[in-house]
């Protein structure tokens, strides 16, 4: 529907001094700041998982060499799906404006379209607890007590008992980083990065990881968290206040934001209407394929 001069009549009235926007300033993007961000060359695209060798075993004197093969895993496929916005104006809407209202509409199409670039990227890790949302594992949680390998070993990126953000927390993840091990159990040399957390956390965040001291205590102890180099990032688009993650660097890491077509804005004129309309479209899609290089609790 266009926007026109009687559905917008405050726009073309001369008694106000300005209008005010609401929108005010932006942030700028946080998910590319954790995730992994990359144009796709086909649609869909497909990852499949591969192990390495298994620990060399003893060989006996004129004995033959034990034999081993990769183990295949599962696969992960990306679709990138379209999302699109537009916004339309009456000539005479555009022509009589007053305020510039309608050139910042047309400014509200990029903003929008980032909105849309958080939120789906966050989306596995606001999933990281439902089995809904699984990798190369069918019905396996990305953060989860019980990893079943290609070896079938089990293993956890994820607290038996879930924990808030704290001294303890960290450490005890910093601990489940140290002992990774691979899909033939051997060790990962893989660490943090980042702290994800929600607004809420911040306070914690800085008090934990950003003093010198150890934190929460009056004996002149050293913080033994600082050694570890965690840096934090407020996501402001966590749909949970106590989940926290801590994450790898990028590349390190198998949390994806894939690009088919980053955004495209367009602009025409319908020529039965002389309406302006403004246009915004991009495909993308998200997800992982491998747990590891992630860490997180529901708190």
């Amino acid at each position: 529907m266009a926007m026109t001069r009687g559905g917008f009549s405050a726009l073309i009235d001369p008694r106000y001094r300005k209008v005010y926007v609401e929108t005010g300033k932006e942030r700028p993007l946080e998910y590319d700041q954790v995730l992994n961000v990359d144009d796709m060359q086909t649609n869909p695209e497909t990852d499949t998982q591969i192990s390495g060798l298994a620990t060399m075993p003893e060989k006996n004197e004129g004995a033959q060499f034990t034999r081993d093969q990769p183990l295949m895993g599962g696969t992960k496929v990306y679709t990138a799906l379209p999302f699109g916005l537009a916004v339309e104006f009456t000539w005479e809407m555009w022509r009589d404006e007053l305020y510039g209202i309608m050139e910042e509409m047309t400014r509200e199409l990029a903003r929008a379209s980032r909105n849309r670039q958080e939120v789906d990227a966050w989306d596995p890790v606001n999933n990281s607890f439902s089995t809904s949302f699984a990798g190369f594992t069918a019905s396996e949680s990305l953060c989860s007590t019980a990893h079943v390998g290609l070896d079938g070993v089990s293993r956890a990126n994820r607290p038996t008992t879930d924990i808030g953000f704290s001294v303890t927390g960290i450490q005890n993840s910093l601990i489940r980083f140290h002992n990774l091990k691979n899909e033939r159990n051997l060790p990962m040399l893989l660490q943090p990065a980042v702290a994800v957390i929600d607004p809420t956390n911040l306070w914690a965040a800085r008090e934990i990881l950003g003093s010198s001291g150890k934190p929460y205590s009056t004996d002149n102890e050293i913080n033994s968290l600082i050694q570890e180099d965690l840096r934090w990032i407020v996501v402001h688009y966590k749909t949970t206040t106590t989940h926290w993650h801590l994450v790898a660097k990028k590349g390190q890491h198998d949390l994806n934001f894939r690009w088919r077509d980053r955004p495209v804005f367009d602009s025409y004129d319908d020529p039965t209407s002389k309406n302006a309309v403004f246009t915004v479209y991009q495909r993308h899609t998200k997800g992982y394929g491998s747990w590891r290089g992630i860490d997180g609790s529901t708190g």
